[in-house]
């Protein structure tokens, strides 16, 4: 149910208890025309063969070498058609081809997908694909927009990227919580840190230029701690 605690995951799964699951990819088949992206909260990005990891093991298998205090939280699957789509928490947004990352081995770092400022971090990464149309940004104090995926243009990997949303006038302290593709006739879940789930239609929120404020989509009780952590 809603309200359940759920297992632990060391219970059902060969990982250390201090592990965290950071994302969770359905395989069906190793074809050997797609690449799982991985993607840091500091900013680095890789690209390795699906067919790297068709003979895993109970023990697992290293999916990438990590940066002191980094954190691996994307994984995505793509092919050389699609395009990557990266988004920091300061409101800076970039793409670039998939096809432009080269392929490399499962123990590597990686490259930088776009130049980060001092204290900036890395958002949220989509695959982005032809049929792909809006991409929705929310920040963590409430405020979303859907922007159509041509705005943002395609460009080298590891520029500075370009304005995805303008933080309303006062609000020093919100940042992009989400930028996620999404269908108009999707609907999304808002889930706040303090456990607030809100259902909403994505036909609903408004469709804005990259550097719109967007609109409230969310209270959030922001005196008390609280802010939208994952849509």
């Amino acid at each position: 149910g809603r309200t359940a605690r759920g297992a632990p995951i060391p219970s059902v799964l060969p990982v250390k208890s201090d592990d965290v699951i950071t994302s969770v990819l359905p395989v069906s088949e190793f074809s050997k025309n797609e690449f799982i992206v991985l993607a840091t909260e500091y900013g680095w990005i890789k690209k390795t063969p699906l067919a790297a990891f068709e003979k895993l093991t109970q023990r697992g298998l290293i999916i990438a070498t990590l940066a002191d205090g980094d954190r691996l939280n994307w994984c995505e699957k793509c092919t050389d058609n699609d395009d990557i789509l990266v988004g920091s928490t300061r409101g800076q947004a970039t793409r670039f081809k998939a096809a432009d990352l080269r392929p490399t081995a499962r123990t590597s770092r990686g490259v930088k997908s776009m130049t980060l400022k001092k204290g900036d971090t890395i958002a949220d990464m989509n695959v982005l694909r032809k049929e792909d149309k809006f991409v929705l940004v929310v920040t963590t104090e409430g405020y979303g927009k859907r922007v159509l995926t041509e705005e943002f243009r395609t460009t080298a990997r590891g520029g500075s990227g370009v304005i995805a949303i303008k933080f309303k006038a006062g609000r020093v302290d919100d940042r992009i919580s989400t930028m996620r593709v999404v269908n108009e006739d999707d609907e999304i879940l808002l889930i706040t840190s303090q456990g607030v789930i809100v259902r909403q239609k994505v036909s609903d929120i408004s469709c804005q230029g990259r550097a719109a404020t967007g609109v409230l989509v969310q209270k959030v009780d922001v005196r008390s701690g609280d802010s939208i952590s994952t849509v």
